[in-house]
């Protein structure tokens, strides 16, 4: 029975995840005035948000507590240029940066009533682009600047084990440009991170926690990446260019490709192409000047979200709070929407496995459907197949990347006829094999 459970909520889960709800708009940004025309975003889950902008001389920052029925002024002591990038730590460590020349990364933690600064790029070229928390090394986060010294200089991604207390810089030599892009940058955990040139359709990225730093084309044509993201597996990535919509350079092998050009099947012409994946998914989401467009494949294919008539769209952030998809846009005009909807992950995926583990189906035997309990400890491929008596492939119920966790899959066989199946679960150097009884 407790197999059985698990195989409903399953299924609720799966069916919920294919009636996504659509971006609605949110009545308190109304009263934010200030932004500017590049506001950024950036959402802890459903109910906290911070938006960022301003202009010369007059930096803005709102926060939401309550889902964006308001959004209240927190720029408080903020001083100097217009704000481009912003990240939440929790509810109260938040953090922005600036960009105009020696820039600075303020941060808060009493949520926004008083800011310190705890990093300056020195010199006249720094800019902050993004600052992005890792899915998942809590405390992680990364900030990333063009070169401090102006035209020429390397880029710099600060990094910081410490919630944002304590930060230091490794230099991006050698990658092929010199001028981030704003807000293509992401991070997975404490070693993989990286960010996408403004000169050029190309990021940087690290496997190695900033130790060294590579540099990658990307297949789409433009000016700049305005776009990338990775999922939390570290091999499925996404990226797009400012000039490259309606087309998307995709890999399934990690940042040094071979990365392809697949289109999201758009129409229209936009330049702002924002990028977030929802962490632990496979569900990414694009921004567009257009509107906004998601993905449940790893990129393999795009549709349409409605968005209250808004579009304009210039930043985007998405969570995954156990198990609900939480999302704020914000557009050019300081308009934000916002998207709560579940998500398709394992109910039983709840603890990262220390090996692995194929168990035995139940029920056993079946009529004609039965479920498949395993655990992966380490992300990769993991395929299970489905073998008749005599060895002959008949069915693959899962062939696909995984991050560690625990899942369930359903093995519907009312195709075959009465008799012993055999299913093998493969990854890696491991392989495990079970025995199960098909009874019509």
């Amino acid at each position: 029975m407790k197999y059985l459970k698990l195989f409903v909520l399953a299924v609720a889960f799966l069916f919920a995840a294919n009636t996504y709800s659509q971006w609605t708009y949110c009545n308190g940004s109304a009263g934010m005035t200030g932004l500017g025309t590049n506001p950024g975003i950036y959402c802890l889950d459903g109910n906290n948000a911070i938006v960022v902008g301003g202009v010369t001389g007059a930096p803005k920052v709102y926060k939401t507590t309550n889902g964006g029925v308001n959004f209240v002024n927190i720029t408080a002591n903020l001083t100097g240029p217009e704000l481009y990038a912003g990240c939440m730590m929790d509810a109260n460590t938040l953090m922005v940066g600036d960009g105009a020349g020696n820039a600075k990364l303020w941060r808060s933690t009493d949520g926004g009533v008083s800011w310190t600064t705890v990093l300056t790029t020195g010199g006249a070229g720094g800019f902050f682009n993004g600052i992005v928390k890792a899915n998942l090394t809590p405390g992680f986060v990364v900030a990333q600047s063009d070169g401090p010294t102006g035209s020429g200089a390397a880029c710099v991604m600060y990094i910081s084990t410490n919630s944002g207390a304590n930060w230091t810089a490794s230099v991006q030599t050698g990658v092929g440009f010199t001028i981030g892009s704003l807000p293509a940058v992401y991070c997975i955990d404490n070693q993989f991170f990286g960010n996408g040139a403004s000169t050029a359709p190309r990021l940087a990225w690290t496997s190695n926690g900033g130790t060294t730093w590579t540099g990658q084309a990307v297949s789409v044509t433009g000016t700049f990446t305005s776009g990338l993201a990775f999922n939390n597996n570290k091999l499925n990535g996404l990226a797009i260019s400012s000039a490259s919509y309606p087309n998307i350079s995709r890999t399934s092998t990690g940042p040094a490709g071979p990365w392809t050009t697949v289109s999201t099947g758009g129409t229209g012409a936009s330049t702002l192409n924002v990028l977030r994946w929802v962490p632990g998914t496979d569900i990414c989401f694009l921004a567009t000047s257009l509107g906004i467009m998601m993905t449940t494949n790893n990129g393999t294919s795009f549709v349409n979200q409605t968005t209250n008539s808004i579009t304009g769209f210039f930043d985007i952030s998405v969570q995954n709070n156990s198990g609900t998809i939480n999302g704020y846009a914000v557009a050019g005009d300081g308009s934000v929407v916002k998207l709560t909807s579940p998500v398709a992950i394992d109910p039983a995926n709840t603890t990262t496995p220390s090996t692995f583990a194929l168990e035995q189906n139940y029920p056993n035997p079946f009529n004609p459907s039965t479920t498949i309990k395993y655990s992966v400890p380490v992300s990769g491929n993991v395929s299970i197949k489905v073998y008749n008596s005599i060895g002959v492939e008949v069915m693959t119920v899962v062939n696909k990347n995984h991050v560690a966790g625990n899942y369930v899959e359903s093995v519907d066989l009312s195709g075959l006829s009465s008799g012993i199946y055999f299913y093998t679960l493969s990854s890696g150097d491991f392989k495990d094999t079970k025995k199960m009884m098909l009874v019509k």
